[in-house]
């Protein structure tokens, strides 16, 4: 009998992750809070009534956690898989209730915390890594739990950091750096697809941002100027898996500083970030996936320097590049969670992937701005070897959902600019 998986999340991301598990001979069922998501339509998917539409997590996560609770104590599944944050941690924080009725291939929530929250992930890493790959940042308004508890919570024993500058109010901050370089970088410690992050350019917008984010909880950063990579991971210990995928942005939306929309191949196979971060995961004794996001800068040397940003310990949106490439993190974590062998590993980097409709929108809007025009048109107008995330005519009752959906968002995008 083929293990059954209930994918979380159902739009681009979530699709791919469901078409990659069932081509691998997994059978899937799609989960997600809107009852229009493309996955849920999926050709993929062979019993829709085992499909699921819950509250959304965001707004009421009791009620999503009961609702996917409920769904696979009546529907036998052999793993839960969230794709996106808002799902993951919410079911993380339930995980005993879950694991007697499915798999949950992720960690405990509060090792998921370490990574998840960007002010404890900078704390592990200024203690494990030289403090020069980490942008200069502070905090305003900690009202969390110090590392130290949630370190002795995630249950990885003496784990050595290393605390963030922390100001109570937006206030002390500036009193306490009246010189501090503008423009800024201002965030929520669990911003996740570029939602609920602001650049800055004086102290105004500074304090307009923090109240905008309930001047609590709060990153402020100074801004990196340099290309988006990331180095991505899955790890397992019985059986023994770890594997890795470098990828690059070529452009994003929004342009200045948002998720990516079009992706390359990064040959990091012997970098040292490389086997610095799997040493990390090896001392987390880590169980998952995981993507590092750096950016790379022109140092005035003859290599690039990198500087940490993130971690997202869940899966991220440039997964399906490495799933095109031969890196199939999805059907790797599934297949190690569930205590079985995997073919080979082909980490192929020859294809590019971007998400049709947002990269044409971030193209336009390139061009538009005078920013790398050259360079932009002939890389959008290169189809070789490309890969689209979120169009695929052998699952077209998906695709034509997505294509109503991206083209009424495209549309109202573009009316938006023209204001």
């Amino acid at each position: 009998m083929k293990a059954r998986i209930l994918v979380l999340n159902g739009f681009v991301k979530g699709w791919n992750i469901l078409k990659s598990l069932a081509d691998d001979g997994f059978e899937v069922n799609c989960g997600h809070h809107t009852p229009d998501a493309p996955g849920l339509f999926s050709n993929r998917i062979h019993d829709r009534a085992g499909n699921l539409v819950y509250p959304n997590p965001k707004t009421d996560e009791k009620a999503f956690v009961n609702a996917v609770l409920d769904h696979i104590g009546r529907v036998k599944f052999d793993i839960v898989l969230p794709v996106n944050a808002a799902e993951m941690m919410a079911l993380a924080r339930q995980k005993d209730r879950i694991t007697p009725l499915a798999l949950f291939p992720f960690e405990n929530y509060y090792k998921l915390l370490l990574l998840h929250d960007k002010k404890y992930f900078f704390e592990l890493l200024s203690a494990q890594t030289d403090p020069d790959i980490l942008p200069r940042s502070w905090s305003i308004g900690d009202q969390t739990p110090p590392i130290a508890d949630i370190v002795a919570k995630a249950g990885i024993g003496r784990t050595a950091f290393q605390p963030m500058d922390d100001f109570q109010t937006v206030d002390h901050f500036l009193n306490g750096h009246p010189g501090v370089i503008f423009p800024l970088m201002v965030k929520t410690r669990r911003a996740t697809s570029a939602v609920g992050i602001y650049r800055v350019r004086d102290e105004t917008e500074l304090r307009t941002a923090c109240r905008i984010l309930g001047d609590v909880d709060i990153i402020v950063q100074e801004i990196l100027t340099g290309r988006g990579v990331g180095i991505s991971f899955v790890r397992w210990d019985r059986p023994p898996v770890l594997y890795h995928f470098g990828h690059k942005r070529v452009r994003e939306y929004p342009i200045d500083g948002g998720a990516s929309t079009s992706r390359e191949p990064w040959d990091c196979d012997d970098h040292p970030l490389t086997a610095a971060l799997a040493g990390l995961l090896d001392r987390l004794d880590w169980h998952g996936v995981v993507m590092f996001e750096l950016k790379e800068i022109d140092g005035g040397g003859p290599q690039p320097v990198y500087k940490f940003l993130e971690a997202n310990p869940r899966f991220w949106g440039s997964v399906p590049l490495a799933i095109v490439n031969g890196v199939n993190f999805p059907t790797l974590l599934c297949r190690a969670a569930l205590g079985m062998n995997h073919p080979p590993v082909r980490n192929a980097k020859e294809y590019r992937a971007r998400i049709f409709f947002s990269d044409t929108l971030s193209m336009v809007l390139n061009v538009f701005h005078g920013r790398r025009v050259w360079y932009n048109l002939c890389d959008y107008f290169n189809f070789r070897r490309l890969k689209l995330d979120d169009i695929d005519f052998g699952d077209f009752p998906a695709t034509r959902k997505i294509f109503r959906r991206m083209t009424a968002e495209f549309i109202s995008r573009l009316r938006k600019k023209e204001r």
